[in-house]
């Protein structure tokens, strides 16, 4: 079992995390400003996917394309106002984009969210995976150029695919001991062959459309585990990874807010050339079991289908809620709904987290100044399925 973190440094003078009564909970340490909900008790968490930065840097359109996603950021943090920022995989099309240079397009990506001084995370994604760049590249140079505002880490995973698994505590006050919400990312791995210079195999570690089964979920249970023996409880969770998990597939065909242009058969993790492996399973059961039917996952937010940004939940797939980021970037494909670029908000607010079982409010806020889709994540959210 490999648990290693990586110590990040800041530059920020704030109230660092606490870690003397429990240097056991990977995500108490690296002395990182501690996160904090507002004086009304509210925390927002903006989540873009699939800005796709680099995709045509060779032709004309490419740099505006860029831009473009830039303006959409800009829009949507001007209009909401987060206090944390997700960046939920595919950052930049790593096939179109020339080893020696790749993570200029990070500069860029982070640009908007940095100049507002807005702390952030990042998981990744397929095309983030290529003979150009690879995960551990980009958080790497992430923690090296962003540790005033980053807290994106790498915990456990194989290295360089698959190893950005963590998780971020956000608390009530700054001196509080127990977290009022914990945000966890997780590595989905995924490999795009090739780059500028023309295609290039897949290389066979790479190959995986899942979570890492061996590290994982012995990591999200040990976690749990500290968490429950540290603080009497493991506390409401947000879930972001960019490939979905497999069980939206169940509920794609549901009823429910938001767009589904990606469906019946949205791409999700398990497969392996067009076949179920049934290897995301350790992940999902994981999950599952850390909820444990108390409300506890208040949601597992994924990208990758960029024609899909509804949330739902079901009782054949848990009851834990389920839902898309939509698409964010004018690079990566396009679908009929998702011409308007958009990111998903989630408003969590400390009254609705100490309920019985806990809620969040998620919308979709788009580069029109629009939003849409706002639903409440619960026990009566689609009860009628649950």
């Amino acid at each position: 079992m490999i648990l290693g973190a990586l110590l990040l440094a800041s530059s920020v003078t704030a109230v660092p995390l606490a870690r003397s009564f429990s240097s056991t909970l990977i995500g108490l340490l690296g002395g990182k400003p501690k996160l904090t909900f507002d004086a009304e008790g509210n925390f927002k968490v903006v989540s873009f996917s699939d800005m796709h930065f680099g995709e045509g840097e060779n032709v004309v359109w490419g740099p505006q394309q860029d831009v473009n996603t830039s303006i959409v950021h800009t829009i949507i943090l001007e209009n909401e106002k987060p206090n944390y920022v997700v960046f939920n995989g595919d950052l930049i099309t790593g096939e179109n984009v020339y080893a020696d240079n790749a993570t200029k397009y990070l500069d860029q990506m982070f640009a908007p969210t940095v100049t507002r001084k807005v702390p952030f995370s990042s998981t990744h994604g397929n095309h983030d995976n290529t003979l150009a760049i690879t995960h551990q590249e980009e958080i790497e140079y992430e923690q090296a150029h962003y540790s005033a505002l980053s807290y994106t880490r790498s915990d456990v995973g194989p290295k360089p695919y698959g190893c950005g698994n963590y998780w971020v505590p956000v608390y009530a006050e700054t001196t509080d001991l127990v977290p009022a919400v914990i945000m966890w990312f997780f590595d989905s791995r995924s490999f795009t062959s090739g780059n500028p210079a023309g295609p290039g195999p897949i290389p066979p570690q790479a190959n995986f459309y899942w979570v890492d089964e061996n590290t994982v979920p012995q990591y999200i249970k040990q976690e749990s585990a500290l968490m429950t023996r540290t603080w009497k409880k493991v506390p409401p969770a947000l879930v972001f990874v960019h490939i979905p998990v497999q069980k939206a597939d169940i509920l794609a065909a549901l009823p429910s807010e938001g767009d589904h242009d990606d469906d019946p058969d949205p791409a999700t993790q398990g497969f392996l050339n067009n076949t179920y492996t049934g290897l995301d399973l350790p992940f999902w059961n994981a999950l599952v079991e850390m909820d444990g039917g108390r409300g506890t996952v208040l949601a597992v937010t994924s990208g990758h289908d960029h024609g899909d940004s509804w949330c739902a939940r079901a009782i054949i797939s848990s009851g834990v809620p389920i839902c898309f980021n939509g698409h964010s970037g004018y690079g990566g494909y396009v679908t009929e709904h998702s011409m308007v670029r958009n990111a998903r908000v989630f408003g969590l607010n400390l009254g609705d987290l100490a309920q019985a079982v806990p809620v969040v409010r998620t919308w979709n806020s788009y580069e029109n100044s629009t939003i849409n889709d706002e639903v409440v994540l619960g026990p009566e959210y689609m009860k009628e399925y649950n």
